[in-house]
């Protein structure tokens, strides 16, 4: 009986991240297939860099919820759960926020040292924007997936994730998927659709 829980569980989680992982080699080839000078894709490629260190710390936040709320549950009860719960939310959010202001400050510095083209600053600018917007969202995100993680509702988040890559994909279908910054709008959409049922 365990080890077939553990199974499900485990099957939920891979499908879950090859999901993830064909959507968005998904959006990187439509980015990297744009146009024949490489502008677009060159300026995908240096925003999704600088948006992923960001990602780092909120790996952290969602760790922490994994470990803290289920531990709280098993010692004091579900209230407390939900307060520990409650307190990582609002600490992800205000990483988040410091993480998206942090960006759009420090992009215009951080920008040229990725490429020297002006066109490719450009047209990284506004693509940075939409990933501050991203990190804001992701401060609801990944606390709400480190508590369902941490409580063992992995088919439920599998397919949270599945509806979010479903909207995406769907986006990158449209004639939004024509542009890079559709592309990137694209990937916002998707962690809308994780905040929003994490916060649910």
């Amino acid at each position: 009986m365990v080890g077939a829980a553990i199974a499900t569980a485990g099957a939920a989680m891979l499908a879950r991240q090859a999901v993830l992982n064909v959507s968005f080699v998904t959006a990187a080839r439509c980015a990297q297939s744009m146009d024949p000078s490489g502008v677009s894709a060159a300026a995908y490629s240096i925003v999704m860099q600088i948006y992923s260190l960001g990602i780092v710390v909120q790996l952290a936040v969602q760790a922490t919820a994994a470990t803290l709320v289920p531990s709280a549950k098993a010692s004091n009860g579900l209230d407390e759960a939900r307060r520990v719960a409650d307190r990582i939310f609002g600490w992800g959010a205000i990483i988040g926020a410091f993480q998206g202001i942090a960006q759009i400050v420090a992009v215009p510095l951080i920008v040229p040292m990725f490429s020297t083209l002006p066109e490719v600053q450009e047209a990284a600018k506004f693509l940075a924007l939409i990933t501050s917007i991203i990190h804001v969202l992701n401060g609801f995100v990944f606390p709400g997936e480190g508590c369902m993680l941490g409580l063992g509702s992995i088919r439920d988040l599998a397919l949270v994730t599945a509806g979010g890559v479903g909207v995406m994909i769907a986006c990158l279908a449209s004639p939004l998927g024509k542009r890079v910054e559709g592309i990137v709008l694209s990937i916002a959409a998707f962690h809308l659709v994780q905040a929003v049922a994490m916060v649910w």
